[in-house]
């Protein structure tokens, strides 16, 4: 499944397709294709054999800047009927047919601004060559999986990568040429060229390979060891890698996408070290998730979020204790800034077209997995994993198959907890209602009362009591909307705090969500004040408020920037930003980032409540410099940047929980 990278830099999640499915079914469609690519001209040649059985007529799709020479059938010349992009050829029977068809186009260059939002799925030029599968650079029918072999030819200047099995490559003095093979269902192939560096090493017999331009050739060491740990650690948790190759590929457009086998990474992003980390892991992952297991978009898309938490999570964790809640409570923190309006069940989830996508169908159904390895335990967790690849390898599955998977391997029926957490929209909000604490013969009893919203929801929560000689943990079940449950201590109990680490997915109380720029960005009511006028500035911070909102931009009105009850977005410069907020009565930057770098943001409540988010820029460049890396940041509370680079973020601390409670027995 083609995928857009879920990175710290690249976080979007744009699909292309189905991926492969079926198991051991015969493909219905088999490509035997030899093309020919010159990427500094953007010439294409293609002649795809094509076999195909069981349908009285072969429909496919083209690129429009692709012609037909000729088509034949069994080696015989024969009509292509149709028009615009979709095209038919007659079949006599349904049995075993061939259909040959030559092919001719010039791929075109890159547009202006590719890769930021809509991303080519076909450009060519001097620098590199992307022809995703479904661009249409071959016949594309309505297949979920087919099969292939795909021979290419390329400029000596140039190397030339796909997806599949590299059987084959020959470089010669005038041209270089590879042979790409998938005989296991397999989405259509997509193809890379570029004036590469290669490297290689192998691990445990995958091959694994970086091609780079020039320029990042230095890099190649650190990505192949990167990519061979990966490969082993996740062979080990999951099953054996199921292809023979992965590669990393630089791309001269400011994207990152993950393909089966190989990922497409912009060239500007490479060198930065989480690339190297969390999200190359990320997308290894997805190679079992999504491309090995192709995703049932009908019931849901699990593989994003379930690739999140082995890789993103786990990686987090890995650090510490520390930095798994930090991550876990900024899903949550996330969860918050999302309008109810937005919000839907997990598996509406198909993929990621916005940032309430992130929300749900990443951050939630990560935390789901992570609730469910608490539920079972380790051992059945893992065994459910691993029985889920063994059962569902190359097939097309779906929630109802990772339930399956996992009440097998803990022997209990989960109906109840996929139900809760798959088919509602929303998330309990748990309130602390009493607490107190006695003396008693041998100890002391700690007393209180739980309570939480309708439709209740089955829940484990994690209760901690401090004493005055340690810390006491205990889990209390809650099914209802309220109940009273009571634990006994050894010690004098001083305070008890309900869920601290966020462990559960849950609302926020006040007091537990300060504001972050999502609170803002994902408003549809946000009004917009862009604080300077009638210069180049004027027009860069326009582009940066459509980069941040997730909505359209309302057209900024007094009436509403001064509404108390209105997210509230200000862009511009230092001085403007500061009038606007003098004149709006509302407080001005904090001291903490007064006079820091070039760039200052942060966020706060207004006095009615309602969240602000202020972005000011010495200048029309230092503004123009946040364009790419803010959007990025929309978990943070606050930053300071120096020109594009971030020179510090952070949270603003959390007020006292209402989960919380000091004892005096």
């Amino acid at each position: 499944m083609t995928r857009v990278l879920c990175v710290a830099a690249l976080v979007t999640g744009l699909s292309f397709g189905a991926a492969a499915a079926a198991g051991d079914q015969e493909p219905p469609i088999r490509h035997d294709i030899v093309a020919t690519l010159d990427p500094d001209h953007g010439t294409l040649e293609v002649t795809d054999e094509i076999a195909v059985r069981g349908r009285d007529a072969l429909e496919f799709g083209l690129a429009r800047w692709l012609r037909i020479e000729d088509a034949t059938l069994d080696g015989r010349l024969v009509e292509v009927d149709g028009m615009g992009g979709e095209w038919r050829v007659e079949l006599p029977d349904t049995g075993s047919q061939r259909v040959t068809l030559r092919l001719r186009g010039v791929v075109p260059s890159p547009p202006p601004g590719a890769g930021r939002g809509a991303i080519p799925p076909a450009v060519s030029g001097p620098e590199g060559a992307f022809l995703s599968g479904y661009a249409g650079w071959i016949p594309l029918t309505a297949d979920d999986w087919v099969a292939y072999r795909l021979a290419v030819e390329v400029p000596a200047r140039h190397r030339v990568v796909a997806t599949g099995r590299l059987e084959q490559e020959t470089l010669g003095e005038t041209a270089n040429r590879a042979i790409f093979a998938a005989g296991f269902p397999a989405e259509p192939p997509a193809l890379f060229a570029g004036p590469y560096t290669v490297a290689e090493r192998r691990r445990d017999g995958i091959r694994i390979r970086t091609y780079f331009h020039e320029d990042l050739a230095a890099l190649s060491g650190d990505y192949l060891q990167a990519s061979a740990e990966f490969l082993g650690r996740y062979s080990a948790e999951i099953g054996a890698y199921p292809f023979p190759d992965f590669h990393v590929i630089s791309s001269p457009l400011p994207v990152g996408l993950g393909f089966p086998n190989l990922t497409y990474v912009g060239r500007m992003v490479l060198p930065l070290p989480f690339m190297r980390g969390r999200s190359l892991a990320h997308e290894v992952v997805h190679n079992w998730w999504g491309n090995g297991v192709a995703i049932d978009h009908a019931t849901g898309n699990w593989a994003e979020g379930l690739t999140t938490y082995m890789a993103d999570y786990a990686l987090a964790a890995e650090r510490g204790p520390d930095a798994a809640h930090e991550m876990r409570l900024g899903w949550l923190r996330d969860y918050a800034a999302l309008p109810p309006d937005r919000d839907a069940p997990v598996v509406a989830f198909v993929g990621k077209r916005h940032d309430a996508g992130q929300v749900v169908g990443y951050n939630k159904v990560a935390f789901i997995f992570h609730m469910l390895r608490d539920e079972l335990g380790e051992a059945a967790f893992t065994e459910g994993l691993r029985r889920f690849w063994r059962e569902q390898r190359f097939r097309i599955a779906g929630w109802v198959e990772l339930r399956q998977a996992f009440e097998a391997a803990s022997e209990r029926d989960l109906g109840w907890f996929f139900e809760q957490w798959l088919e509602r929209a929303g998330a309990p909000r748990l309130r602390l209602d009493e607490a107190g604490a006695s003396k008693e013969s041998g100890g002391y009893r700690v007393t209180l009362t739980l309570s939480q919203d309708i439709p209740a929801y089955r829940l484990g929560v994690p209760v901690v009591i401090e004493t005055e000689e340690g810390t006491v943990r205990r889990r209390i079940g809650l099914e209802k909307t309220e109940m009273t449950a009571s634990v006994t201590t050894e010690h004098r109990p001083t305070e008890v705090h309900v869920d601290p680490e966020h462990e559960l997915f849950r609302r926020l109380l006040p007091g537990e969500a300060p504001p972050i720029l999502r609170d803002v960005t994902l408003a549809a009511d946000t009004a917009t004040i862009i604080a300077v006028s009638g210069t180049a500035a004027e027009r860069i911070a326009g582009q940066l408020a459509d980069r941040l909102l997730d909505a359209p931009r309302r057209p900024e009105t007094r009436e509403a920037s001064g509404h108390a009850s209105t997210p509230l977005l200000i862009i511009g410069l230092t001085p403007q930003v500061e009038s606007v907020l003098g004149n709006l009565g509302l407080d001005g930057m904090p001291e903490s980032l007064a006079g820091r770098g070039t760039a200052r943001v942060w966020t706060s409540r207004r006095p009615g409540g309602a969240p602000r988010l202020v972005v000011a820029a010495d200048d029309a460049e230092a503004l123009e410099a946040l364009l790419r890396p803010l959007p990025h940041y929309r978990g943070k509370s606050y930053l300071v940047f120096e020109g594009r680079r971030a020179v510090e973020t952070g949270i603003w601390p959390p007020e006292d929980s209402p989960l919380s409670r000091r004892l005096d027995p």
